[in-house]
């Protein structure tokens, strides 16, 4: 097992929902007028939620449930960063950041006279005009540090066109005499079952590369709790620092729980809407592929279906890297699938040979989380 990944592909149920909007419209008629986010594929329309929307809304599930502390943020003046600390902060570490810290200049300058011919870092990116924000340094104090993600995930786009309608309002409440007219508004909403997909690479949580554009400065102190898993040996093979395996573990584990109680969204107090997921297939692989792409379908008749012959033929391709016994893990709410019956026969007799768990999303969820915790997926 050289690279583990947990993939699946999930379907939301947005019911009146406006979860993700675009602003204002100025091509509406009213100037309060706020569009939903959506794709357009010739003349059809699909609204979807940006993925940085799904990844604010899981973050905020691990920090309000899980009690995750959120990694500091510093705003300059055309920048914004996050504390770049995956050691101390499990939002760093699972969502990745881009750590672009200004150099700190020298406590005193040297004359240009003195300077001139100097390869230094730092005179260097004053005299080209470089920008500061962006500069790397080696010694710490400054420069880029980057750590990409371990858990990545797409758009959530609905299966079905042109689900999108125009809701008109108005404010008219207690209007003062001297401009007693109401003030108009429009806003879109849409009923959609909407697909995505994500990975998480279990082998990345909770390792950092240390060195230039890496995941921490080469001097990062290394506290007791921290391993160092391999000295520098190249560019190529830098420093790699490790938290112990129960805590990466714990990490894990927190981050696909939190998939359950996923919440929030734009426009709930008058658009409630449920965004944990009524429809999940997981599994995990040896590589990082994302496989379970576009699963969902339209049935013709104005429902959506779980494309079965597509599934097969992914299974019958990713088989033979599937782990912990070859199994998938399928969760459904009732009545959700217009194929539910079939897909339910064809899961419980086994896709390709894979047998297949099959429960509510929670208990799909659970069973997912529980293996990581164990020592099948990451080991002992």
């Amino acid at each position: 097992m050289s690279n583990p990944v947990l993939t699946a592909a999930l379907l939301l149920e947005a019911n009146g929902a406006a979860l993700n909007n675009a602003g204002n419209d100025e091509g509406q008629r009213l100037d309060n007028a706020v569009v939903v986010k959506k794709i357009k594929v010739g003349r059809a329309e699909y609204p979807y939620i940006s993925g940085q929307a799904m990844r604010r809304w899981w973050r905020e599930v691990l920090y309000s449930d899980f009690g995750w502390q959120p990694s500091p943020v510093t705003r300059e003046a055309k920048s914004a960063y996050t504390e770049g600390d995956p050691i101390n902060y499990p939002d760093d570490d699972m969502f990745g950041y881009m750590a672009a810290k200004k150099v700190k200049k020298a406590a005193r300058r040297v004359k240009k006279e003195e300077a001139a011919g100097e390869e230094s870092l730092l005179t260097g990116a004053e005299d080209s005009g470089a920008d500061a924000d962006t500069e790397i340094s080696e010694a710490g104090g400054g420069g880029t540090q980057r750590r990409i993600s371990p858990l990545k995930n797409s758009l959530l786009v609905s299966v079905l066109p042109n689900t999108v309608t125009t809701d008109f309002g108005h404010f008219s409440r207690d209007l003062p005499v001297d401009n007693p007219n109401m003030v108009p508004f429009e806003h879109e909403h849409y009923t959609a079952l909407m697909q995505g997909v994500f990975t998480l690479n279990l082998q990345d949580v909770g390792c950092f590369e240390c060195g230039l554009m890496r995941d921490l400065a080469l001097d990062t102190p290394v506290p007791e709790s921290v391993q160092v898993l391999r000295e520098a040996e190249s560019n190529l093979h830098p420093r790699v620092l490790g938290l112990s395996l129960d805590v990466r573990k714990q990490r894990i584990s927190e981050t696909i729980q939190a998939l359950a109680r996923l919440r929030y969204g734009a426009n709930l107090t008058r658009n409630l809407s449920d965004v944990a997921p009524v429809v999940l297939l997981l599994g995990f692989l040896d590589g990082g592929n994302a496989p379970f792409q576009n699963l969902f379908m339209p049935d013709g008749a104005g429902g959506v279906k779980l494309n079965l012959d597509r599934l097969k033929s992914v299974v019958k391709d990713y088989k033979d890297r599937l782990l912990d016994d070859k199994r998938l893990f399928f969760g459904y709410r009732p009545g959700v699938l217009a194929n539910e019956a079939e897909v339910l026969t064809a899961l419980r007799a086994g896709i390709e040979g894979i047998t297949v768990f099959a429960g509510t999303p929670g208990e799909a969820i659970q069973q997912v989380a529980a293996l990581v915790k164990s020592d099948k997926v990451l080991g002992g």
